[in-house]
């Protein structure tokens, strides 16, 4: 199990969606949520959890 987990919000309003992330340490990780986040336009912010518990927040720009 990834140590790391990612919450994509829709920018529909629909519930979460939740994905485990491989990463080596924080730093990978914020950096693979940021790019996730700017892969697709269906996302409007993306969460970073450690162990179920936050580490940072990323928002599209609008």
């Amino acid at each position: 199990m990834s140590a790391f987990t990612l919450r994509l919000h829709h920018t529909s309003g629909i519930d979460p969606t939740v994905e485990p992330l491989d990463a080596t340490d924080e730093a990978e990780a914020r950096e693979l949520a940021q790019v996730r986040l700017l892969l697709t336009r269906d996302y409007s912010r993306v969460e970073l959890h450690r162990a179920g518990e936050p580490l940072d927040v990323f928002a599209r720009e609008v």
